[in-house]
């Protein structure tokens, strides 16, 4: 039967390993809504939905991915996340193959279960360690290749990360660990597993090459549970304590679990103990993890706990910048304006995770039929994408938020006034007509009392260079646009 169809058919009963194409559908279903509010509704909706799975005759996990550029995506980011939610809800121990529509060949990219945490990049798109078939035999972690996108010159900096990326700069020029463990909480996509693999990253190549490994929490649960299963923990001990470095990403997925949280407060206080650095990541600070060990609490509180929040708007743009830059090395022809990318910059305002779903999004769009980037293209791919910048706003709304937060009216924003106290608030509220709205430059110039295009053009480049001047302007700005975007 080939494996390049993409539905599941829920009347096919015949069961393999003890479980029906019917209960492999819904342990699908259920695994896409724990993604769908891991990884939210934009990425969901562009490469998580597109997923299918089906059974192969060997009773092996198909999921199929409509073009490898997906599939290579899904391994990279999600593949770990699959493979951990499957496992607790399949009963069965199967294989997991995750093909591009049409691949002729089964390529195995994991093994469910696998007897050892793999460490990994983002950038590993290959056929992950497969499991050893002597269950009393562990093997050691090899770190994964170096992934040059997420270094530390890759890690946009700003307000709501500065305290976070100048921690991990430091303990990684540091001969001994200037703070232990360090630990990073934010939301989903604010860029805390950036930095875990640019600390990676840095600590193999730097001038004191040191060995680095990453996992994530579900890999270090899946390799002690197969450890203990085996009756050899030792030789999990000594894969994740023989390091310089250890990062672990995902920790809340921990917490929780009585016998995982005692190996994991004893390898942590362990590195600590013999001075190697120990670096973690959560959406959540220790102090709010839900941890039943108050040991395990305690000892990751009196560390260093460095949130990452939400990027404002110059931050957003140089992130978006960075992304567009990354993407023309694949698509020459990929060529984004000022206006669209101050427009994507200003709309997008949850996560960077988002923005870079939006620009795949338009990259199908454009550089692939090798049509240009216009503002049309962008709308359609934010509705697409069900994302907060689906409600079109109005000039007049516009005006009348910037209006009230200056404590003046509309009718003083489309006078003829010139007063400093009059102006800053036009000059903020056209710029903000120009990138929250398709509205044209005659169109905004009329809509502010008949002015002519020329006076928004100005107004825009004015407010533009207070905002790279480091202008305050620029956190007004950002406050005003979360306001209209509610």
């Amino acid at each position: 039967m080939a494996l390049n169809k993409l539905a599941v058919s829920e009347a096919n009963t015949a069961t393999i390993d003890g479980l029906d194409a019917g209960g492999i559908s819904a342990i699908w279903r259920r695994v896409r809504a724990h993604l769908r509010e891991e990884c939210g509704p934009a990425l969901y909706s562009q490469e998580i939905a597109r997923l299918r799975v089906r059974l192969a005759e060997t009773g092996a996990l198909a999921i199929i991915a409509p073009s490898s550029f997906n599939r290579d995506w899904v391994e990279d980011h999600w593949g770990a996340r699959i493979r951990a939610l499957w496992a607790e809800l399949d009963p069965s121990d199967r294989d997991i193959l995750l093909l591009a529509e049409g691949q002729d060949a089964p390529q195995p990219v994991i093994a469910t279960r696998p007897a050892v945490p793999a460490a990994r990049t983002p950038a590993s798109s290959g056929p992950a360690v497969a499991r050893d078939t002597a269950p009393a035999a562990i093997p050691a972690v090899e770190a994964a290749p170096v992934d040059t996108r997420f270094s530390f010159d890759s890690f946009r900096v700003g307000p709501a990360n500065e305290v976070a990326a100048a921690a991990a700069r430091t303990m990684v020029g540091a001969a001994t660990p200037p703070f232990n463990p360090v630990f990073f909480y934010g939301d989903y996509g604010v860029g805390k597993t950036h930095l875990l693999h640019a600390v990676a990253t840095a600590a193999r190549n730097g001038p004191r090459a040191r060995k680095a490994l990453y996992l994530t929490a579900e890999e270090f649960l899946s390799g002690f549970v197969t450890a203990m299963r085996a009756r050899d923990t030792i030789s999990f001990k000594e894969t994740v304590r023989g390091v310089d470095v250890l990062l672990i990403d995902d920790v809340h997925f921990i917490a929780g679990k009585p016998k995982t949280e005692d190996e994991f407060l004893h390898t942590i206080a362990a590195l600590v103990a013999e001075n190697k650095q120990v670096v973690l990541a959560s959406h959540k600070p220790p102090a709010e993890l839900q941890m039943q060990d108050e040991r395990l609490r305690s000892l990751l509180t009196g560390g260093l706990s460095c949130p990452l929040g939400k990027p404002d708007l110059d931050l957003r743009r140089q992130i978006l910048d960075c992304k567009i830059a990354q993407a023309t090395c694949h698509y020459p022809t990929f060529d984004v304006s000022e206006a669209v990318r101050d427009f994507l910059a200003a709309r997008i305002t949850s996560s960077p995770r988002e923005m870079e779903g939006v620009l795949n999004n338009v990259i199908c769009r454009t550089a692939l039929i090798g049509q240009p980037v216009t503002m049309d293209v962008v709308s359609t791919a934010l509705r697409e994408l069900s994302l907060s910048s689906e409600r079109r706003l109005t000039v007049d709304e516009i005006q009348k938020v910037v209006a009230t937060h200056f404590g003046i009216t509309t009718a003083d924003i489309c006078s003829k006034r010139r007063t400093q106290v009059v102006v800053r608030p036009r000059h903020i509220a056209m710029y903000l007509a120009k990138t929250l709205t398709t509205r044209s430059l005659p169109d905004i110039g009329r809509r502010f009392g008949g002015r002519d295009h020329s006076t928004v053009i100005h107004a825009v480049s004015k407010v533009t260079a207070m905002i790279d001047a480091g202008d305050p302007v620029a956190d007004e700005i950002d406050a005003l646009t979360r306001e209209l975007q509610g």
